[in-house]
Order: C-alpha cells, then sequence, then structure tokens
C-alpha cells in the first residue's frame, strides 16, 4: 500500500477512535472539534534526521538479554526498522536484524559495544535502544505496560561519535491500564509494544501530530 493511502488510513481511523472516546464524555463535542481543527493534518518533525540516506543498524538490549536470546530485544529491534524503513527516505537502508543477529553469534558480543558492531556489519548509523524495568501488569487484573527507554545514534563513519540521544524515558501505556479479563498477556503485549516501537521510530521520521496526542494522553501520570 502507498505510504500516502497508509497514512491517510491511520489518520482517519485514529480519529474515530478520538471521536468515540470523546463523544462519550459530556461536553466533550466542542473539544474534540478544537481538537481536530488544531492537529489535523500537521506532520511533527522528527527530532533527529541524521538516519536518512544512510544504512542504519538497529540494535536494541533489555535487562534480560544479557542472560541468553531475549524475544523482547529481537521484536523491537524488527518492529522498528520495518518503521524507519517506511519512514524514511527511498535511499536509506535497515540493516536485516538476522544479519545482526548472526553477528553477534559469531563474535561473542559484548552489550555496550555498539561501535564494533556497527563496523562489523557495515552500518553508518547505530541505533541503540536500551529497555530496563519491563512489566505488563499492575497487580494481578490489570495490564499495564511500563519500561524504562534509553536511545542514541552511534555514527560510524565518525568513529562512534553520538550525534543524537534521547532523555531516558519511562514509558507507560495505556494510562489507566487494560482488565485482564479482557485480553490474553499476548495480546496486550503486542499492543503495548505496537505503542513503545512507534515512540521510538518517531525519534526519527515524520510522524502525524492526532497520533502523538493520542499515545501522549494515554501515557501522561
Amino acid at each position: 500500500m502507498p505510504k500516502l493511502q497508509s497514512n491517510n488510513l491511520s489518520r482517519c481511523f485514529l480519529a474515530c477512535v478520538l471521536a468515540a472516546c470523546l463523544l462519550t464524555t459530556p461536553g466533550c463535542v466542542g473539544a474534540l472539534a478544537q481538537l481536530i481543527y488544531t492537529v489535523k493534518g500537521h506532520d511533527v518533525q522528527p527530532a533527529y534526521e541524521g538516519l536518512n540516506g544512510k544504512r542504519v543498524a538497529v540494535v536494541c538490549v533489555s535487562d534480560a538479554s544479557a542472560y541468553g536470546p531475549d524475544t523482547l530485544t529481537y521484536t523491537v529491534e524488527q518492529a522498528v526498522g520495518i518503521l524507519l524503513a517506511n519512514g524514511l527516505k527511498d535511499e536509506s537502508q535497515i540493516i536485516a536484524p538476522a544479519r545482526i543477529e548472526n553477528w553477534r553469534d559469531s563474535h561473542g558480543w559484548n552489550e555496550t559495544e555498539y561501535v564494533e558492531l556497527g563496523k562489523g556489519v557495515e552500518a553508518d548509523m547505530v541505533v541503540a535502544i536500551e529497555i530496563g524495568s519491563y512489566s505488563l501488569t499492575e497487580g494481578s487484573t490489570l495490564f499495564k505496560g511500563r519500561s524504562d527507554v534509553t536511545v542514541t545514534v552511534y555514527d560510524i563513519e565518525k568513529d562512534g561519535q553520538v550525534p543524537y540521544s534521547a532523555t531516558p524515558q519511562h514509558f507507560v501505556f495505556p494510562k489507566h491500564g487494560r482488565p485482564a479479563i479482557q485480553t490474553s498477556e499476548r495480546e496486550f503485549e503486542a499492543f503495548y509494544l505496537s505503542q513503545l516501537t512507534t515512540m521510538i521510530a518517531n525519534h526519527f521520521i515524520v510522524h502525524d501530530k492526532l497520533e502523538s496526542f493520542a499515545r501522549d494522553a494515554a501515557t501522561i501520570q
């Protein structure tokens, strides 16, 4: 599906979701109208645009990944890579996660040696994602995703200089959680990770203001 058509569909879907939520609350019709007027069609520029036109390796580590294979980090690497591949300029290239994983396995990679890994897979830039305190539940009856996320870019062409580093963020979604009776843990984790990886990718790609507003409103505590 062309990017433009996909973006339009995403905007329409998010607008419908917001409308359904707001219109169930008395007095929110005017607020919805004002919201749509304010954010409709307004793109948000990325905080860092230096990945455009580069060969990019996306690498994720977590508290658990030091102890062996970690499904969480591999999933995040794949999802962020796909979002960047779709959102960066056409001449950009995202190095396949499988190639990164093979290099790690064959070199006994230390999880802090991002520059060495970048050189090994012939990347121009490495996007390093570090996830800590990852959890999906709050009590025994509520799903609520939480994680501490740090995003750092290493410029391999400039001997590992760091041109961009995001302030560590405690990412919570959704704000009020979701009753465990409504979904399985696997389904909720997929939902949470879709929001987490979108937030990460948006550091580097143009994204829709309405989408950001909806996500941010759900994460503020």
